[in-house]
């Protein structure tokens, strides 16, 4: 493994690294036009089918089936090939595909959104990858924090940005060419965007100074099944799977019970949801800027694990103790200790993989990421919503009988993640 030479210390340090630095400003502005698309993604599926909201929640599933194969496929592709020709083409080919969106019917629509995803995830695990070739030994934690924070720090941006990139298509003046058909298709502008968003990414990227990788033979199906056996048979990275799977599982508790839980359980109402989700927002902002004091003062594999029981325990917390104002500080500790759990698994998960392995050890834990997310909303929202009261020495409501098993769930795998701590293996 090749890195960037270190020339300072902390955020420094990995901002200090040019090839680093250019694939961070890409994936923020490629970040900016992906959640601008996300909403576009929404808009335009319910204008074209007419005000359902079945069609809305059928594009939001379709954000979440295809790590079932594209994740792994992915990760197989990015060992095989050059990792940095990959993501290039991931981004060109998204970019082609978005401007088609606003013209297609709801149909094509479903398809290119899972076709899209699908894309996404043969990007990801070949980023991942490539990461700890372009920062300075020992600062992974850093480089993953800031590539998380530039995937989730334009959320707001993106909101105001997706309302004047529509506006402005509504209200464009009949000298403009082609006026009549950007008015008549007012998500346009919002996908015209993401795709030059795309554009500038793969510009970026197609100037690292990273390794070419290459492979004369390449047996998709038996690259597959083999990362998987080495992830199962490597206690590290099957310890790591445990503990991501159920952080995110927590993630999507969250998601799903959140709304229902303010509203009906606490008595609160959406500008308190807002404020919720807002200061979640908040805790993970926090997590990423503490991880590296955090593992300093306990280390990375026991930090991981407590983040990990933590998330479980927040969430109990919140089912045993409905009371509005402490559920809003019980937000900011989740969102903290979600976000130093993920950027923990994947640099744990970097560090532990060898290199022949790494892409698809990264597939995996992008499929993961969304695996523990889906079942998280949908399985504990399903709960929720099918239990009016349990009584069990005291009323719970839905809510908070998901929210309890939900956070138990997280605390037996964080049990089962201690593994982590465990030596990695030297067959490296």
């Amino acid at each position: 493994m090749s890195h960037e030479p270190s020339t300072g210390t902390g955020f420094r340090a990995v901002l200090a690294a040019p090839g680093f630095r250019r694939l961070l400003v890409g994936q923020a502005v490629s970040s900016l036009g992906d959640w601008v698309a996300t909403l576009a993604f929404i808009a335009a599926a319910f204008d074209k089918s007419g005000g359902s909201q079945t069609a809305v929640g059928a594009v939001l599933v379709l954000r979440l089936v295809p790590p079932m194969f594209a994740a792994p496929v992915g990760g197989a592709v990015a060992d095989r090939f050059s990792r940095r020709t990959i993501m290039v083409a991931c981004d060109a080919v998204r970019a082609a595909l978005v401007v088609l969106v606003p013209f297609v019917d709801i149909a094509l629509l479903y398809v290119i959104a899972f076709v899209h995803e699908s894309i996404s995830l043969f990007f990801l695990p070949a980023r991942d990858a490539t990461v700890p070739d372009l920062v300075p030994k020992g600062f992974l934690e850093e480089a993953n924090g800031l590539v998380l924070s530039s995937s989730y720090a334009s959320i707001p941006v993106s909101a105001a940005l997706f309302g004047g990139l529509r506006l402005a298509a509504s209200n464009l003046p009949d000298a403009v060419p082609f006026a009549d058909v950007f008015r008549e298709h007012p998500t346009s502008f919002a996908f015209f965007f993401d795709a030059a968003t795309f554009v500038f990414s793969a510009a970026m990227i197609a100037g690292l100074q990273v390794e070419q990788r290459a492979s004369a033979r390449t047996q998709l199906l038996s690259d597959v099944v083999d990362g998987f056996l080495y992830a199962f048979r490597h206690p590290v990275l099957r310890s790591l799977a445990y503990g991501l799977v159920v952080s995110m599982f927590g993630g999507g508790v969250l998601f799903a019970v959140g709304i229902g839980y303010v509203r009906q359980t606490l008595g609160g109402n959406d500008v308190a949801f807002g404020w919720l989700a807002a200061l979640w927002g908040l805790g993970m902002g926090v997590g990423l800027a503490l991880v590296r004091f955090l593992v300093k003062e306990r280390g990375r594999t026991p930090t991981f694990v407590t983040a990990v029981a933590m998330c479980g325990g927040v969430l109990v917390f919140m089912a045993l103790v409905p009371v509005l104002w402490l559920s809003f500080i019980a937000a900011v500790v989740f969102g903290l200790v979600f976000s130093v759990a993920i950027v923990l698994a994947l640099s744990l998960a970097q560090e532990a993989a060898s290199e022949r392995y790494r892409g698809r050890v990264m597939g995996g834990v992008q499929m993961l990421f969304r695996i523990g997310l889906g079942t998280g909303a949908l399985g504990i929202g399903g709960l929720a919503n099918s239990i009016e009261e349990l009584r069990v020495g005291i009323a719970l409501d839905g809510n908070q009988v998901g929210l309890l098993v939900g956070g138990g769930m997280i605390l037996l795998g964080a049990m089962a993640s201690a593994g982590v701590a465990r030596p990695v293996p030297t067959d490296r």
